[in-house]
């Protein structure tokens, strides 16, 4: 596998082979048609709108889920801080992100 990556070769790394992919690039990218070259992302109103109103991530993740929970991790986080207050648990607190609606509730 080469250190350096010559200009005007697709400088995307290939998982499977180890090596760069060793075809030309796009003009002004640093990537071939194959690895992105021609992408240039939305660019009209409508296609923003689009990609800001896409319900998945990765397949199974949608913003309902995301945001279910979160309030989930919101009401537990709640529940626990209950628990300390009233000396039923003793310790350290749950390790971790705190979610973003117990965050809000704080402030």
């Amino acid at each position: 596998m080469s250190l350096f990556v010559q200009p005007g070769i697709c400088n995307a790394f290939l998982k499977r082979t180890g090596a760069y992919c060793d075809r030309p690039v796009v003009l002004g990218s640093s990537k071939c048609r194959g690895h992105g070259g021609l992408s240039t992302g939305p660019r009209t109103a409508g296609g923003k709108a689009r990609i800001a109103a896409a319900q998945t991530i990765h397949g199974r993740e949608t913003r309902a889920l995301r945001r279910l929970r979160s309030q989930i991790s919101a009401e537990l986080r709640r529940i626990e801080e209950q628990m300390f207050a009233e000396g039923l648990i003793h310790g350290p607190r749950t390790r971790g992100r705190k979610p973003a609606l117990w965050r809000q509730g704080t402030s």
